[in-house]
């Protein structure tokens, strides 16, 4: 995770896996995240699983995802 006085903190990478989005509140504040874990991701491809369905087992969300406001992409905003 990082963070710059123009566009705050952002979460790349957490113990949970790979951020793939941040969920923003009305005040532009991080109030959750969606991650997919790579490791989990990998195991499940060994074992046969497609890498769509393996993706989709190994990802989750964080905190209060899913009441955002509006959501970003931290590596591009």
């Amino acid at each position: 995770m990082y963070s710059t006085k123009l566009k705050g903190p952002r979460y790349l990478e957490m113990a949970e896996g790979y951020v793939t989005k941040l969920a923003l509140d009305e005040n532009d504040q991080i109030i959750g995240y969606s991650f997919v874990s790579l490791g989990k991701m990998t195991d499940f491809i060994k074992k046969g699983m497609t890498p769509n369905e393996a993706y989709e087992k190994a990802s989750g969300k964080y905190g209060r995802f899913d009441s955002a406001v509006k959501y970003i992409d931290p590596r591009k905003e």
